[in-house]
């Protein structure tokens, strides 16, 4: 993999994770100021970039502007769940 693509992994995994929390209400830039909030992040965009479902994810969040819950597959469920109780 080239520079390029996987800028652009990553680059779709913020937009589709920033999306995901969008809709669940969640506020990603709500602990980005701490170095854990950062490293958080920062793991979260890696778990999403690393996602063997980004169609079936982006089309989820066409069909969804609103939401309790990721879907089931999502790899950051457990982090965006914990986010929202937060």
């Amino acid at each position: 993999m080239g520079f390029l693509s996987y800028f652009q992994r990553l680059d779709r995994a913020g937009r589709l994770f920033n999306g995901m929390a969008d809709r669940m209400g969640v506020d990603v830039r709500a602990d980005n100021g701490s170095e854990a909030g950062v490293a958080a992040y920062r793991g979260a965009l890696m778990r999403c970039a690393n996602c063997a479902r980004p169609e079936t994810c982006a089309g989820w969040q066409v069909e969804h502007h609103t939401a309790a819950a990721p879907p089931d597959y999502c790899r950051n469920r457990d982090v965006l769940e914990a986010m929202m109780r937060s």
